[in-house]
């Protein structure tokens, strides 16, 4: 560090007792094809380890410093962790269609003891996670997965397990390590912007961070940190509990308001009741429910027949004239078939006299009407054929008969015709009275609707009135109950506040190292604050006069600085977290070149204080490290965008 622009540090370790090393800490990361043919080797350490893509300015080749792999060498790291997507959709296409039997191994070391994580590229392997020396020791096995599928259970079991139980209700227990290392390993996409932001959607990574609020954020980070006690994060859950119950209220509130002025308006204008008046007020409520009332019983008291049907004397009247009217119809009806008959028979009537007259009276021989013999031969001789003698009186008397029996059809033709309008008259008389007996069952009918309608609407009236009144009872109800909700979460916010308050000596110990951590790390001039309240977590770098930054430099570097802090936290054993951290290239174009170089001899300088380290800081980067970090054990791999086989995978995609 140069002592002449930065501070001297007060950084200074405490160790829990037995603790050598860090906890967590990734010794290994490899890339394979298939199990025959490895890809990339990379071999981290415990402490600082330096991922270098030179930037036009320091490579020498033209060869832009984006598209090496960096990124992509974090994101596989995060992976081995137990994040469940390497990249986002489309790259992850790319990448399985070149390495369908590609696998990316990890040797991960826990409190000393080492783990093999193996997790596909391609489509053909499962994911596993075992204790093993070495990656390879696990080919044998390689399809064959295990359960649980990823280390994270085992991370978190180790990290987690005492604060886990303890977030709200949108996170589950055992997403906690994966949203705490989404914190300790950012997106390069979020560019340091803020203190919680820490995966961008465009990763793909499937963490849960991607969606949970900032509230569940700093709760993660608090619980981590031992800065949340159970008292809060119980008196929290009451709140969001009770902040859903009474935004639910509000609600209902807002629809009893909305029902109570359109509902009183209508009921006044139905009860002629005036409107100026106040519906809240519980008299006059109970005014109206009266005026109800008494609409019922107008109603009730004026002969009101519901159920009833026409009476029996008016259907037994229009049954005996149906029964009439279809007599008649059927006696005209046979009178007119009888009327159209007769010309028929008449003529042959006629005919029959016509013959047996003029037979006797012209001399026609006549034969006899049982033998058919001529009957003067029958006189003469005496008839051969029938036993019977011909009886001329009988034919005269037959002769009458049939002159009687035309007179007769003459008779009836001339009557009938009479008879035929009498029946038509009488039917349409029969029918006049059944259509005034249909009239009068309508008009009765209609009378027995009017009645039933203005029963059922004066009886819904009352019940409108009386339903108004319960609803007008129950918003008084829900709006005591709001204002006791209100002050629960009051109270319980004084709660809060107090146990923020007891959680000081956790937030202090954070904003000391942070602190020292700006005083080393920016130059003189520059402070640093951590506060915590109601609204969040918040760091501050304050600049003196003289200090030439611009806002964005010091705002994306004291997320930095955070997260350093965070780290050292955890060293001396005052957070429940991996001593472990990701940053992909941190810094931002207007930061000052000496203070983002100053980072990394303040690292290494860090590293020195203590053998083995006790973290492991991973940073990536295009901007050239000092030159005593490029000469350093730290610097671990270089990449290049040009030629392929200097990137992550040697090759291209």
């Amino acid at each position: 560090m140069q002592p002449d622009l930065f501070q001297p540090s007060e950084i200074e370790f405490n160790l829990p007792e037995g603790q050598q090393g860090p906890r967590l800490w990734v010794r290994r990361l490899a890339l394979w094809r298939d199990s025959q043919t490895l890809l990339r080797d990379i071999e981290l350490r415990r402490g600082f380890n330096i991922i270098w893509s030179p930037d036009l300015s320091a490579n020498g080749t033209g060869a832009t410093p984006h598209g090496s792999g960096k990124s992509t060498l974090c994101r596989f790291i995060r992976y081995c962790l137990g994040e469940q997507h390497f990249s986002n959709e489309e790259q992850r296409y790319l990448m399985q269609h070149k390495l369908p039997n590609g696998f990316v191994g990890a040797e991960i070391i826990i409190d000393g003891e080492c783990w093999v994580v193996t997790r596909p590229i391609g489509m053909n392997l499962p994911s596993r996670a075992v204790r093993a020396d070495r990656i390879e020791d696990t080919f044998n096995q390689l399809l064959e997965g295990t359960e649980p599928s990823t280390i994270a259970p085992a991370i978190s079991d180790r990290f987690c397990a005492g604060y886990r139980e303890q977030v709200p209700d949108n996170l589950k227990a055992d997403q906690v390590w994966n949203v705490l290392l989404a914190w300790l390993t950012r997106d390069q996409e979020c560019r340091l912007d803020d203190v919680f932001d820490w995966r961008s959607k465009r990763s793909g990574s499937g963490s849960p961070a991607q969606e949970i609020s900032l509230e569940t954020k700093l709760t993660v980070v608090r619980l981590a940190m031992g800065a949340l006690s159970a008292a809060e994060v119980s008196a929290s859950a009451q709140v969001r509990t009770l902040t859903r119950e009474r935004d639910n209220l509000r609600q209902k509130l807002g629809h009893l308001d909305w029902f109570q002025k359109q509902r009183f308006l209508e009921l006044c204008e139905n009860l002629s009741f005036p409107n100026d008046r106040d519906p809240s007020e519980e008299t006059v409520r109970k005014e109206l429910i009266d005026r109800a009332n008494e609409e019922l019983a107008k109603v009730t008291g004026s002969g009101h027949s519901k159920g009833r049907t026409p009476t029996a004397e008016l259907q037994q009247k229009r049954k005996k004239l149906q029964d009439e009217r279809n007599r008649s119809a059927e006696q005209r009806a046979t009178t007119r078939a009888l009327l159209n008959s007769l010309p028929n028979e008449i003529a042959a009537a006629r005919t029959e006299q016509g013959t047996e007259q003029a037979r006797l009276e012209t001399g026609v021989i006549v034969r006899c009407t049982i033998c058919q013999v001529s009957i003067d031969e029958v006189k003469a001789n005496g008839c051969g054929v029938s036993l019977q003698r011909c009886n001329l009186e009988e034919v005269r008397t037959r002769i009458d008969r049939a002159e009687q029996r035309v007179a007769d059809l003459e008779r009836q033709k001339a009557a009938l015709p009479g008879e035929v309008s009498r029946l038509d008259e009488q039917i349409d008389r029969l029918d006049r009275e059944i259509s005034d007996i249909d009239e009068a069952f309508e008009k009765l009918e209609t009378q027995f609707s009017d009645a039933d309608n203005k029963l059922t609407r004066a009886r819904e009236l009352v019940r409108e009135a009386t339903w108004f009144d319960r609803q007008l009872n129950e918003r008084i109800a829900v709006s005591a109950r709001m204002e006791t909700i209100e002050d629960q979460i009051d109270n319980l916010r004084d709660v809060m506040r107090l146990e923020r308050e007891r959680a000081a000596f956790a937030i202090g110990s954070l904003e000391v190292i942070f602190q020292q951590l700006v005083a080393s790390l920016m130059p003189r001039g520059c402070s640093g604050k951590v506060r915590l309240d109601g609204n969040g977590l918040h760091t501050e770098i304050t600049l003196d006069r003289g200090v030439g930054l611009s806002t964005a430099a010091v705002e994306s570097f004291k997320i930095v600085a955070f997260d350093l802090a965070a780290m050292l936290l955890s060293v001396n054993g005052k957070a429940s977290m991996p001593s472990f951290l990701i940053h992909d290239s941190p810094r931002e174009a207007d930061l000052d070149a000496d203070i983002y170089a100053n980072l990394f001899d303040f690292v290494l300088w860090l590293e020195g204080k203590v053998s083995p380290p006790p973290f492991q800081y991973i940073i990536t980067t295009t901007t050239a490290p000092s030159q005593k970090a490029r000469d350093h054990e730290a610097m671990r791999l270089r990449l290049s965008s040009t030629p392929s086989e200097a990137r992550l995978f040697a090759m291209d995609f």
